[in-house]
């Protein structure tokens, strides 16, 4: 009997620690959130704060995702900050200037225009084969002049709808209704990248374009859709962004690029380990909101956030670069574990036949 405890227990321990490991995630931030409530309990574990948090930072989920599935592919698109802030101005302009009737068409236009953008990025990656990097950095420097030009560098504020303010600052229940958004756009895009065969595929692509074309699957096309359809999310994190201030600036979705980028590799290094996965990130964007939002209520200066984003951002890429490494060493040994077992099964197999 002890011995088989003394057996089991390194197992359970294993286990613990496996899924402690896989959602780390999800701990750190509630022991985040257990920290700040501890130093600041009159004002930070209040309804009122958890509300702000959750609206303030769903745009930057949707931008996140989109972020995420050009990631998924093994690209990597920079202009989808700028895409936010240019779905934005977009949107509102084209309500402040009675260029359409109703705000809702102002929101088709975004979306169109986004996929517009996203297609353009697409096609010179997959049928052109230029560097995402590059191509999505130009990208993002005509999106910057676009809204520029568009906005004439000012602050757009009149003539904007109080229903479509109303999408980005109404609490049902005291849940804000741009998490409500958030939190579909990640059930949705879940579901397709985990049981649906394009998830599957762009997962293939990301990890080995070649192979994957040799399995027949159209890597170009599925490539485009994922900068298609990332642009669209960017786009519309934009649009729940001006509808939560009731403004749109020229500088809007500026501040959105490096939490993302830290929420996608943050992401990848929980949940599903060693792939761009929409809870981990979604989680992330949270984590490092509740850091940040603690850290100004113990009265951090305004340079603490960025530097904070940074940091997080380093520390994912470490801690993913030591997971792989981990998990391919891991794989190393099974394998060559495997081999002795089989061997030795081989040699005692043989041994027994010459003995019989």
């Amino acid at each position: 009997m002890t011995t088989q405890q003394h057996a089991t227990k390194p197992r359970g321990l294993r286990v613990v620690g496996q899924q402690a490991s896989k959602y780390g995630i999800v701990i750190a931030l509630i022991v985040v959130v257990s920290i700040f409530t501890v130093l600041r309990p009159e004002t930070y574990p209040t309804l009122g704060n958890f509300g702000s948090v959750l609206q303030a930072n769903s745009s930057i989920v949707l931008v996140s995702l989109g972020l995420m599935l050009p990631l998924i592919a093994g690209h990597f698109d920079l202009s989808v900050a700028t895409m936010a802030g240019f779905g934005g101005v977009l949107a509102t302009g084209l309500m402040a200037y009675g260029t359409v009737p109703h705000w809702s068409i102002a929101i088709l236009i975004v979306v169109a225009v986004s996929a517009l953008v996203g297609l353009i990025n697409g096609v010179l990656v997959a049928l052109f084969k230029l560097q995402s990097l590059v191509v999505t950095l130009g990208t993002q420097t005509i999106l910057f002049g676009a809204i520029l030009l568009y906005s004439k560098g000012q602050v757009i504020y009149s003539g904007i709808p109080d229903e479509f303010k109303a999408l980005g600052q109404t609490r049902p229940a005291g849940i804000p209704l741009p998490f409500v958004y958030a939190l579909i756009a990640a059930l949705v895009i879940w579901f397709v990248l985990y049981f649906r065969p394009i998830g599957r595929r762009l997962y293939a692509i990301g990890g080995n374009e070649d192979a994957a074309r040799l399995t027949g699957i159209r890597v170009e096309r599925t490539v485009v859709g994922s900068f298609v359809f990332g642009a669209v999310l960017a786009g519309l994190g934009g649009v729940v962004q001006v509808a939560q201030v009731g403004s749109a600036a020229p500088t809007n979705g500026s501040e959105f690029l490096m939490p993302a980028i830290a929420a996608c590799f943050l992401g990848e290094t929980s949940i599903r380990r060693g792939f761009y996965n929409v809870w981990g990130t979604f989680v992330a964007v949270f984590l490092v909101a509740a850091g940040t939002t603690g850290l100004f209520m113990m009265g951090a200066d305004a340079w603490v956030q960025p530097v904070f984003n940074g940091v997080v951002l380093v520390g994912a890429v470490l801690a993913a670069k030591l997971g792989t490494t981990r998990a391919n060493r891991e794989k190393f040994l099974n394998y060559w574990r495997g081999v002795i077992r089989r061997r030795q099964a081989a040699r005692e197999a043989h041994v027994g036949t010459a003995g019989a």
